[in-house]
């Protein structure tokens, strides 16, 4: 009952949002014990996001960013403005049979604990992965957690796979591909804004409404590289870049669906209670991209 009256919600609100808001959020981060160029990533898109005053939020996770050092560099976000969430520690996918929830729910109290403290920090929780439990004891048990301490939504509206162009982007730069890179910057804009559109218009079919967004991003060096380009291509589009606090206000992220595997975003989520028979699963992952990398004449990574 909850969850049909919050999808009501969504569509009595539909007078009230007619532009295309977007918030960045930024996941995982990196240990500069492993990652030489982590300094220079870190403050590569923090000095963007200053530049065009707009204010994220990331999502550290306490085995990506290693030492206190990976911490410090965290800590960055929340000095200059931005949010910063919990991501957990290890790293988890939920809906592996082998991750118990008890062990998940270690994990994101370890991932509480460290970042907690640090300036900017509020109780929102971003699933590793999107991935939300694969049995209804992990989904309502992580659930609960989150609730009796307080946590809110750290969920997307617009997922992506940013994650696999970096890895294309690390290869072309290590072999000093210009041409290639080149190629990649037009195929990554196009993903994102495509995505982008692919969400909102979903968002606009089964709610009635364009919602406020948030995009999944990472603290990676290809968004450290075009993350100009990526803010400018969006303001071409008509969207309009908001923070973090303003986009989770959005009814949207007050709704849980029920349906297992539980997870991706929550467009996809709310769609798939609909039973819109078009969604794939996994919602975004690296084989779908191989037609868009085509497209502008590269090769992809299997």
């Amino acid at each position: 009952m909850l969850q049909k009256m919050l999808l009501l919600i969504c569509l009595i609100l539909s007078h009230a949002a007619f532009a295309k808001n977007i918030a960045l959020s930024f996941d995982d981060g990196l240990d500069p014990s492993l990652n030489t160029d982590a300094h220079d990533i870190n403050h590569a898109i923090l000095s963007t996001l200053k530049q065009y005053k707009i204010h994220a939020i990331v999502y550290p996770s306490l085995s990506k960013i290693g030492s206190s050092a990976g911490l410090s560099l965290i800590s960055e976000w929340g000095k200059q403005g931005h949010r910063i969430g919990n991501h957990g520690n290890l790293h988890l996918n939920l809906n592996k049979a082998e991750v118990k929830l008890n062990d998940y729910l270690q994990d994101i109290e370890q991932g509480h604990q460290a970042f907690s403290s640090l300036p900017g920090f509020v109780p929102r929780y971003r699933f590793p992965f999107l991935k939300e439990g694969n049995t209804l004891k992990k989904m309502e048990g992580v659930r609960q957690w989150l609730n009796t301490h307080h946590y809110q939504s750290g969920a997307v509206s617009i997922d992506a796979s940013d994650w696999y162009y970096n890895q294309l982007f690390l290869k072309y730069q290590k072999s000093n591909d210009q041409k290639s890179l080149d190629k990649l910057k037009q195929a990554y804009i196009f993903h994102l804004l495509d995505r982008a559109h692919y969400y909102d218009d979903l968002a606009q079919n089964i709610l009635g409404r364009s919602p406020n967004h948030v995009l999944l991003l990472h603290v990676r060096a290809i968004n450290a590289a075009w993350l100009e380009d990526i803010i400018y291509a969006f303001h071409r589009q008509g969207w309009t870049f908001i923070d973090s606090d303003r986009a989770y206000q959005d009814a949207i992220y007050k709704i849980q669906p029920r349906s297992l595997p539980a997870g991706e975003s929550i467009v996809w989520s709310i769609a798939n209670i609909y039973g819109l028979k078009t969604l794939r699963y996994p919602a975004e992952d690296a084989p779908y991209e191989y037609e868009n990398l085509k497209n502008f004449g590269l090769d992809g990574i299997n």
